[in-house]
């Protein structure tokens, strides 16, 4: 039985897709380690996936004291899976972004293991830069992937979704009377999507507002403000929490989403198959969400809109054609479902099962 080590950082948005990963790994027959770092560890308590817990930190960000500390723990983390390797002796390393993946695939790296990287974005991410010109292959999320090194293979596989999602893959396109809006934007995005937004929706006509219903995700402080706002405006219904635990659900549901351009989010629409307005973050590292939005968008799975370029009577103009040219929307919920890919760990046993990592 083969050995994989999946190596993460210790984000959420790092770690289910490793899970997703792993678990079609699991399935395939191979046997399946982790390495993370502490934050990581929270999550992995959920599985049943042996898990080594190294020393990382970013570097990024940080003050001149702030970077030695940060570079201090990569070098420990670094030998802390050198150690792991040696015992184990896997047959490859796979890193899925985040800093904690740097020592564990550099580690790897030196040892002569062969390794490899999923990159979510459609810009190579910083520690996936570092590693990539060692790498046997790059599995990509993005038909095109900025920044990969010449010369290196890449095999598009897409971006791992959540089992709830998987269930729901392309579901027909909601033909209801009245027009369901999702807007949702994550801890970054919702201060736009909360301040701004909101002046465009509330300067529809009349009748559309009667028939429109708004569900939106929100920052604590915001929600009782917007849920006033909407109310008061006259709009068929609205629903303004800060968590929704049932997002797969209002996802099918939805005719049209407002929100951020994160791979996971692009990701969730495409394998439900569902139209977006994409509102890049503009403080996203290297722009990747306006690469990530630009290629739906161009695709023409949604359209893209950045901060800078907002102007609320042009909003709300574009958005009142849309509404009432469902056709418009359809096809585009059309084209975001071509995009899909939810079996992203079978593509990825495939790839190794086909030998992308021998030497």
């Amino acid at each position: 039985m083969k050995k994989i080590i999946i190596t993460t950082g210790g984000t959420g948005g790092h770690i289910f897709p490793a899970e997703s990963i792993a678990k079609g790994l699991v399935d395939a027959g191979y046997e399946v380690y982790f390495i993370t770092d502490k934050r990581g560890a929270e999550y992995r308590k959920l599985t049943e996936i042996p898990t080594h817990i190294i020393s990382a930190a970013s570097v990024t960000g940080q003050s001149f004291f702030g970077k030695i500390r940060a570079m201090f723990k990569l070098i420990v983390g670094l030998y802390q899976s050198a150690w792991f390797m040696m015992r184990q002796k896997p047959d490859l390393v796979i890193g899925v972004g985040g800093y904690a993946s740097l020592p564990a695939v550099l580690a790897a790296q030196v040892l002569r293991i062969p390794t490899a990287v999923h990159e979510q974005n459609a810009v190579l991410g910083r520690a996936n830069r570092l590693l990539a010109q060692k790498v046997k292959f790059v599995a990509t999320a993005f038909a095109e992937t900025k920044r990969v090194p010449t010369g290196i293979s890449t095999f598009l596989v897409g971006q791992p979704v959540r089992p709830a999602i998987q269930e729901k893959q392309n579901s027909p396109y909601p033909m209801d009377s009245v027009f369901n809006l999702l807007i949702f934007g994550g801890s970054q995005g919702a201060r736009f999507l909360s301040r701004e937004l909101p002046k465009a929706l509330l300067k529809l006509p009349e009748n559309i507002r009667a028939n429109l219903k708004i569900t939106q995700q929100a920052r604590p402080e915001d929600v009782d403000e917007l849920q006033k706002m909407y109310q008061n405006a006259g709009f068929y219904g609205t629903t303004v929490q800060s968590f929704f635990d049932n997002m797969p659900d209002l996802l099918v549901k939805s005719n049209l989403v407002i929100g951020r351009a994160g791979s996971s989010t692009l990701a969730e629409l495409a394998v439900i198959g569902r139209p977006g307005i994409y509102v890049p973050l503009p403080t996203s590292a290297d722009n990747h969400q306006f690469e990530n939005a630009r290629q739906f968008a161009e695709a023409g799975a949604g359209w893209l809109i950045q901060e800078k370029d907002f102007d609320v009577d042009a909003f709300t103009k574009r958005l009142e054609e849309l509404i009432m040219n469902p056709d418009e929307l359809i096809g585009a919920a059309k084209i975001a479902a071509s995009l899909g890919h939810p079996d992203v760990a079978e593509q990825m046993v495939r790839l190794i099962e086909q030998g992308a990592f021998q030497k």
